[in-house]
């Protein structure tokens, strides 16, 4: 296997902060620069890039490139009015760095069902990385990620400044990338919030290699999911100015934060907040079960919002993430259809 980058990293977790140990090498490229090692994954209508002092070039294509970020897209998407939003207010809430918790890490790991040891060494495709805060777990266990989004990467770049994260903004529908050139593709929480999931799937699905790994979330089509507070209130949330939406939230976070405390300590109350009370409170969770009432009321508000601006939010079913898979993966697979959301994910022997 090609050596990727003199840049090691491992996870060491005293407690509960997760810190980055990183050996660096004088040779190595800024961090405000592209890492060229993951420039010959870059490929446009068959013609490979080389990067120059500010752009990547190829015979036909000149695509700038800015603190160290190929722009394939423009810096406003569909994702400008609700995900920039978040970016802007709560830029380092979801890092387990900085709010001292082990959630994205946990999650990670539980949800692809893979050892940490897994990722180490790895070429990781993350696709729609938001703030980055799945990006610094897969550097720090040890991954060299390709992360893309279609707009707003500054941010991530600013949360996850190492050499084995490479941020490129491009749609990931059509990535101007080699097909089955990555060991692992990951797409968490992203799918149902592009304009057609099951064209998302089908696209990313083909970077993988034959002996690869995917890893893919979307949330579950099922009753459950789907006849809640959420989806009845999204025609009319989005509709709204996102700043006022984000506003109103944020005005009736207090008294909600209160009422879905008192509600969160039994299991048939917790599902009436499910089904009933618009505010995502996370306080019965173990993992933020030492955090304060001023983190989790902004958590809370951040949740909200995320759970009722985006413009799309299209749950796959599960039956069309297995057909879309079996059409691609080489490797055995499996789905896990679960109340709330869905995994598609590489099954290690």
């Amino acid at each position: 296997m090609e050596e990727p980058c003199r840049t090691s990293v491992r996870l060491c977790i005293p407690g509960e902060k997760l810190v980055f140990h990183v050996a660096g090498d004088d040779d190595l490229p800024a961090a405000t620069d592209m890492n060229s090692y993951f420039v010959k994954f870059l490929e446009m209508k068959g013609e490979r890039f080389t990067l120059g002092d500010d752009c990547l070039v190829s015979k036909s294509f000149s695509i700038p490139v800015t603190n160290g970020i190929p722009r394939f897209t423009p810096d406003l998407s569909y994702s400008t009015g609700n995900f920039a939003l978040l970016r802007e207010k709560h830029a380092t809430l979801q890092l387990d760095s900085v709010n001292g918790t082990k959630d994205r890490l946990q999650t990670v790991l539980s949800r692809t069902n893979w050892p940490s040891e897994f990722f180490r060494g790895k070429t990781v495709l993350e696709c729609g990385c938001g703030a980055g805060p799945d990006t610094e777990i897969l550097v720090a266990l040890g991954a060299m990620v390709l992360a893309v989004d279609i707009a707003g990467l500054d941010t991530a770049k600013r949360n996850v400044p190492h050499l084995n994260a490479q941020f490129v903004q491009a749609d990931i529908t059509n990535l101007p990338l080699q097909r089955k050139a990555f060991d692992i593709v990951f797409c968490h929480r992203v799918l149902q919030h592009t304009p057609h999931p099951a064209k998302t799937l089908d696209a990313i699905l083909s970077l993988v290699k034959d002996d690869g790994a995917v890893f893919v979330h979307s949330y579950a089509r099922r009753f459950i999911q789907m006849f809640r507070w959420k989806y009845l209130l999204r025609p009319f949330a989005t509709r709204l100015n996102p700043e006022t939406l984000y506003n109103f939230i944020k005005w009736y976070s207090r008294p909600a934060f209160k009422l879905t405390s008192l509600l969160n300590r039994n299991v048939l109350t917790r599902y009436l907040i499910w089904v009933c009370v618009p505010f995502l409170n996370y306080s019965h969770q173990d993992v933020f079960k030492n955090k304060s009432n001023k983190f989790l009321l902004e958590f809370g508000i951040h949740d909200t919002f995320d759970a009722l601006s985006p413009k799309y939010d299209k749950p796959l079913r599960a039956s069309c993430l297995k057909i879309i898979a079996a059409n691609h993966l080489r490797l055995p697979f499996e789905i896990i259809e679960e109340s709330t959301i869905t995994l598609l994910r590489t099954k290690l022997e």
